[in-house]
C-alpha cells in the first residue's frame, strides 16, 4: 500500500532537513524489517506555507497520508498555522497521521484543546541518532493506524462532495457505474442515487466488496435479486438494471459461488 508523506515547515533550510532525516529514516525501517519492505512510503510535497499544502492535497486528493508539521508557519500572529492546516487536512484525509515537529513544547496544549489528534510530537533539538530513531518509531506506528482504520472503514464507501467526506454503509449500496458527467460516477442505493468525482477503477481497488463486472461498473452482490445470463444483465430490488460485459463472466461465475442465494434466470 502506498502511505504519502507531507512535510511543511516555514524554513525551507529545516524543511530540507526533515526531509532528509525522514527520508533515511524510512529506509532503516525498509531495510530492518521485512514487515514493511513492500510499503510505499515517498516523500510527496516539502512545503513552506499552509497554501502550498493546502492547494496539494485538494488538487491530488490525498488520502492515507503522513504529515509532518511545523506548528508556527509564520513570524505573523494572525497567519494560519500548523494546528489550522492539521485542522483542514483532517477534514480532507480522514485517515490523516498528525507529526508535529517543533522547537517549542509549549504548543502542545493548543492541539489537544484543538483536538487534533497528533500521533507524537517531535522536537526540533533532538541530537540526529535520536532523531532519525524517533522518526522510524513514529512512521510505523502512523502506518500500523491507518491500516487500522482502513479495516475498521472498509465495510463502507468512502467519498466527497467538495470538502465534506462521505461514508456509506455496504448494506445500502446497489452499485456504482461511470456517470454521464465526465470523471464522475453515480453511485446507487437503496436509498437514492448521488453523483462524485472518481473512476470505477479507484472505486474497485479500494472497495473488497464490490466486484466489478464491466468496465464501466461495479457491484454489490449482496444486493443483487437476480441475474439474467442470456440478456446479461443483472437485476436489482428497486429494478434497476446493469448490463456485465461478455469478458467478465468468470466473474460473475464467481460472485454466484460466493452468493448462492442469488436467482438466476
Amino acid at each position: 500500500m502506498k502511505y504519502p508523506v507531507i512535510i511543511c515547515d516555514d524554513n525551507k533550510v529545516l524543511a530540507k532537513e526533515l526531509s532528509h532525516n525522514i527520508h533515511i529514516a524510512i529506509q532503516n525501517m525498509l531495510d530492518n524489517d521485512l514487515i514493511y519492505q513492500k510499503t510505499e512510503l515517498n516523500i510527496d510535497l516539502v512545503a513552506s506555507t499552509f497554501e502550498q499544502v493546502v492547494s496539494y492535497v485538494v488538487a491530488n486528493d490525498i488520502q492515507n497520508a503522513i504529515y509532518f508539521l511545523d506548528i508556527e508557519l509564520s513570524q505573523n500572529s494572525e497567519a494560519k498555522n500548523g494546528v489550522d492546516l492539521a485542522e483542514f487536512i483532517k477534514k480532507q484525509d480522514p485517515n490523516a497521521q498528525i507529526i508535529f515537529v517543533t522547537a517549542y513544547d509549549k504548543y502542545a496544549p493548543l492541539t489537544y484543546r484543538r483536538r487534533i489528534g497528533a500521533i507524537d510530537y517531535i522536537n526540533k533539538s533532538l541530537e540526529r541518532s535520536e532523531m532519525l530513531k524517533r522518526i522510524e518509531e513514529t512512521v510505523i506506528h502512523a502506518i500500523n493506524s491507518i491500516n487500522r482504520l482502513i479495516q475498521v472503514n472498509r465495510e463502507e464507501l468512502i467519498y466527497k462532495i467538495g470538502r465534506r467526506v462521505r461514508k456509506v454503509e455496504k448494506s445500502l449500496i446497489y452499485y456504482v457505474e461511470n456517470s454521464v458527467m465526465q470523471h464522475k460516477v453515480n453511485l446507487v442505493t437503496s436509498t437514492g442515487e448521488t453523483e462524485f468525482r472518481s473512476n470505477i477503477s479507484k472505486i474497485d481497488a479500494e472497495n473488497d466488496f464490490l466486484f466489478k463486472i464491466s468496465q464501466s461498473c461495479v457491484v454489490n452482490p449482496n444486493n443483487i435479486n437476480s441475474i439474467d445470463f442470456s440478456k446479461k444483465i443483472i437485476i436489482f430490488p428497486n429494478g434497476d438494471e446493469v448490463i456485465f460485459a461478455r469478458s467478465f463472466k468468470k466473474k460473475i461465475r464467481e460472485i454466484l459461488n460466493k452468493y448462492p442465494e442469488i436467482n438466476v434466470k
